[in-house]
């Protein structure tokens, strides 16, 4: 196996240094295969090997990797063995960074290895600048790069209006674009490079992909494989929610893309340095505070309260924050117990299937 056939899908330095001198001869022979993760559906696995032009390959999760959402996402990379026609997952390589939240009590990944998160909304009435905030919080702390993209400018005359919102956030990265309006995605090609894996997040109906489909080079691929799409509904100014699972598909450039499912209520997740980060304004103020244990209650000198009186700190940024700090304590503790209990099960499996192929490989070497 020539491990640079990986590259296009993302391979790099960083995973191939997870692999000891065995694995790596044994993948030099095919003896095992790497496989990047680009769709789950409930317990099924698909991924991109080597021979990714051609298509997905379906690979068999042993039971000690179940259930499959607890262990793997989209992006992730997998060690791999054939099994008469078949391969079977040996191994999930660590991920450099991991988008996650918390639905139904519990940790959820939604996508792995990304370069940048496109954070999607609309100009129009869907736009929501906590919404954002929110957003911005998942994707610094999980550190992915963010970049905020105000998709269907088509539908308002005042684009200049929402981008100022979106530069109060401090956000480095925002782009104004319509699949409407093709020059406007230009603004897009600097995040558009070879091997950059791009995952894109948003309220359903905010045209995440109409804009994957705007991106992508139809030629590529059969018209069944896009994005299906909807149209705005004229009643409340809403999308129709079309991605139903998170696939990663490649364009011609050599982008990788990951559309995610429309995302009613994201529930951050042990998310307090991304909060932070998100509203480093506060942060600074806070520190020049009279008492180092200010509550910004009723403390005299609070840079803080005086902030608001003066209408430098918007009130609504303000509670967006305390609101953000409460939610994600009281997340974690909720998904605590859960969670707990979920890894000592991990543990025991992992050990389990461990011994199993320690048995394997002793028993091949005896003959």
């Amino acid at each position: 196996m020539n491990i640079s056939t990986l590259q296009p899908l993302g391979w790099n330095h960083f995973f191939l240094q997870q692999t000891d001198t065995q694995t790596f001869e044994k993948l030099q022979s095919n003896e095992l295969l790497i496989f990047r993760i680009s769709a789950i559906h409930r317990s099924v696995i698909k991924g991109l090997g080597s021979n990714w032009p051609e298509g997905e390959v379906e690979l068999l999760c042993p039971e000690c990797f179940q259930p499959v959402s607890d262990f793997f996402c989209v992006g992730d990379w997998v060690i791999t063995e054939r099994t008469n026609e078949h391969f079977r997952i040996l191994k999930v390589l660590e991920a450099k960074n991991q988008l996650e939240r918390l639905s139904n009590h519990k940790r959820q990944l939604m996508a792995a290895n990304l370069d940048y998160l496109f954070i999607v909304t609309s100009a129009n009435s869907d736009f929501n600048i906590k919404r954002l905030e929110r957003y911005l919080a998942m994707a610094y702390e999980c550190q992915i790069e963010p970049v905020i993209v105000l998709n269907k400018i088509d539908l308002t005359d005042d684009v200049d209006g929402f981008l100022d919102q979106i530069r109060s956030l401090s956000v480095h990265n925002l782009a104004g674009v319509s699949v409407l309006k093709p020059d406007s995605l230009s603004s897009l090609s600097h995040f558009l490079i070879p091997t950059a894996t791009i995952a894109m997040v948003g309220s359903s109906g905010v045209g995440k992909s109409s804009l994957v489909n705007a991106l992508f080079t139809h030629a590529q691929k059969k018209q069944s494989d896009i994005q299906s799409v909807s149209e705005i509904r004229e009643d409340d100014d809403k999308g129709k929610h079309t991605t139903t699972s998170r696939q990663l598909i490649i364009n011609e450039q050599g982008v990788l893309f990951i559309d995610t499912p429309g995302i009613r209520e994201l529930k951050l997740l042990n998310a307090q340095e991304g909060i932070e980060q998100t509203f480093d304004d506060i942060i600074r103020l806070a520190k020049e505070c009279k008492f180092t244990n200010c509550t910004h209650q009723t403390e005299p000198s609070c840079q803080v309260l005086q902030a608001l009186e003066s209408g430098i700190l918007p009130l609504y940024h303000w509670q967006n924050y305390q609101k953000l700090l409460k939610e994600d304590a009281y997340n974690a503790r909720s998904a605590q117990g859960a969670y707990a209990q979920k890894q000592h099960q991990k543990t025991f499996s992992k050990k389990v299937f461990r011994e199993q192929m320690k048995h394997r490989e002793n028993k091949g070497n005896n003959k």
